[in-house]
């Protein structure tokens, strides 16, 4: 079930962010599901049935506001790297016709010196949409052991507002991938605060300093 909450209607000229979490991950549905993957990655589970159905939904919704809405036809997707988010980019990226840019800063809580989660390239063998020559905000070498969903949330706030400015010159909307914390940083951001659910679906719009 894709939620909605939408600040308010955009001029042309305003800058436009949209954020999700990743659809319903398969560990809570199966707890055997890492015995039957071909990779050992246990905090790196896919989406689960419910989690694909979320994620078409949200694309379906994407595609109605990309048809009904004046002023964009494109969209810049930047999703963690983390294959849930992955995979609910990818049905977004499919259905608008986009690449996916990998963002490492927006990734979950990172409580490993090394984050176990796939690069740009790797990701791209089985998403061909991924755009490998985007330059992330945070390197996985950058990325610090965290111990707290809140480290996780400023992380990924500052790492949201850096990528804003950069791609916002481009005045094409921008659409965040994220996980619970990250989104929960993310939406702090742009003036929002409160639990980001599955595949729920957040806009923001810039009107001058504000959001």
């Amino acid at each position: 079930m894709v939620e909605t909450n939408t600040q308010h209607q955009p001029n042309k000229d305003d800058t436009v962010v949209f954020l999700t979490r990743h659809g319903a991950r398969i560990d809570s549905d199966d707890h055997r599901w890492l015995a039957k993957c071909s990779h050992n990655r246990a905090n790196d589970p896919h989406l689960s049935p419910a989690g694909e159905i979320g994620a078409v939904e949200l694309a379906q919704k994407m595609k109605e506001l990309q048809t009904t809405e004046d002023g964009w036809k494109m969209l810049h997707i930047v999703s963690s790297p983390y294959i849930r988010c992955i995979e609910t980019a990818h049905a977004v990226a499919q259905a608008l016709n986009a690449s996916i840019k990998v963002e490492p800063g927006i990734a979950e809580v990172n409580s490993s010196r090394h984050p176990n989660f796939l690069d740009a390239v790797e990701l791209k063998q089985k998403f061909p949409s991924i755009d490998t020559s985007y330059i992330p905000a945070l390197n996985r070498e950058e990325l610090s052991v965290e111990y707290s969903d809140g480290a996780c949330a400023q992380r990924s706030a500052n790492a949201a507002r850096i990528v804003t400015e950069r791609l916002e010159v481009e005045g094409r909307p921008i659409l965040f991938v994220g996980h619970g914390a990250s989104c929960l940083g993310i939406a702090g951001e742009f003036g929002q605060g409160g639990y980001v659910g599955y595949t729920s679906f957040s806009k923001f719009v810039r009107e001058g300093d504000n959001w």
